[in-house]
């Protein structure tokens, strides 16, 4: 078993935490990944984390990918889609009023471009990237904090640890979390599915929102700013419909707070 392997391993059995393995995997990579090729021994050690941690990172290494570790700005046309991987490293996601997308980053990543898909593998550093707000992002990762904020689009997050902040939201949000705490604010609400271990999750959403609201925690406390309609509420539960049951909202932490708040 190579040294990636034993990380991987470590990781998953809970001998380490996602940082700690964050850490190793990139001091491993480091020597290797400062020339012009990389082993696809790196990609391929990544195969076998855990659905939620990280996914399947490819162990291709075909040349029409843009492969580098140095720090640039990269430009490519406007996709419906991003789709993102990684390990450690910050990321910001930004909307705007565009038809480009700018991926600014500084640390070993991969980006191909495959129909109207963008796809980005990263080993390790920050990352920033900016696209139309309306784009679609896949996003799953192992640790890092989120900074999201000028989109429109679906966003789909699954993540070990780290803190998202949105801002300026709209449209559908999925998320599965294990740690690091969520604050999300969207001005309109499509539909919204989020689940934790430990996260605290706080909501803001307009006052004009109409939506079916659906939260549970195992051992958490739960806070809403709306005034229900068809209220259900238990110590550790609450249902009921802010405004109309246009949209539908369900968040659920095992062991974190739950709060909806008016932005």
């Amino acid at each position: 078993m190579n040294e990636q392997m034993r990380i991987l391993n470590l990781l998953e059995h809970g001998k380490i935490n996602s940082d700690q393995a964050a850490r190793l995997l990139e001091a491993l990579s480091e020597p290797q990944t400062r020339g012009k090729k990389v082993k696809a021994s790196i990609w391929s050690a990544l195969e076998n984390i855990p659905e939620v941690i990280a996914l399947a990172i490819s162990d291709s290494c075909k040349t029409s990918d843009k492969s580098s570790d140095i720090e640039e700005i990269l430009e490519f046309p406007a996709k419906n889609k991003i789709e993102f991987k990684g390990i450690s490293g910050d990321l910001i996601l930004l909307g705007k009023n565009s038809d480009t997308i700018e991926v600014e980053k500084d640390g070993f990543v991969k980006v191909k471009e495959k129909g109207d898909v963008l796809e980005i593998k990263a080993l390790s550093g920050d990352m920033k990237i900016t696209a139309p707000h309306y784009t679609d992002f896949v996003i799953k990762g192992v640790s890092g904090d989120m900074d999201i904020s000028h989109l429109t689009g679906t966003i789909d997050i699954q993540s070990v640890s780290g803190d998202i902040t949105g801002k300026e939201l709209s449209g559908k949000f999925f998320g599965d979390f294990v740690s690091g705490d969520i604050d999300l604010e969207y001005e309109k609400v499509e539909t919204i599915e989020i689940k934790s271990k430990t996260s605290d999750i706080i909501l803001r959403l307009d006052k004009k929102t109409e939506a079916e609201l659906d939260i549970e925690t195992k051992k958490g406390t739960i806070d809403c700013a709306f005034e229900l309609k068809n209220e259900e509420k238990e110590e550790l539960k609450l249902k009921g419909i802010i405004n109309k049951a246009k949209a539908r909202i369900v968040i659920s932490s095992e062991y974190g707070d739950i709060a909806v708040k008016k932005r």
